[in-house]
C-alpha cells in the first residue's frame, strides 16, 4: 500500500543559500546528504537523507527522511 508523506518544517529560510547555511553550520565537518525543499509560499528548508543523517541527529534540528 502507498502512503503520502509530507514534509512541514518547524523553521523556514528566506532564501536557499540560509537554508544551506544553516544545515552546514551545524553539521560541518559530517558526512550527511542533505537536499532543500521548497514550501508553497516560496521560502527553504533542510531535509536529511539516510541513516548517517540519523546517527549525526540531524532529526532533532531538521526533518530527515531514512
Amino acid at each position: 500500500m502507498s502512503k503520502l508523506v509530507k514534509l512541514e518544517a518547524a523553521k523556514t529560510y528566506a532564501t536557499e543559500a540560509n537554508a544551506i547555511k544553516a544545515f552546514e553550520s551545524k553539521f560541518a565537518g559530517r558526512d550527511v546528504r542533505y537536499i532543500i525543499m521548497k514550501t508553497d509560499d516560496g521560502r527553504f528548508f533542510p531535509v536529511g537523507l539516510g541513516e548517517k543523517a540519523l546517527q549525526a541527529m540531524v532529526h532533532f534540528h531538521f526533518n530527515v527522511l531514512g
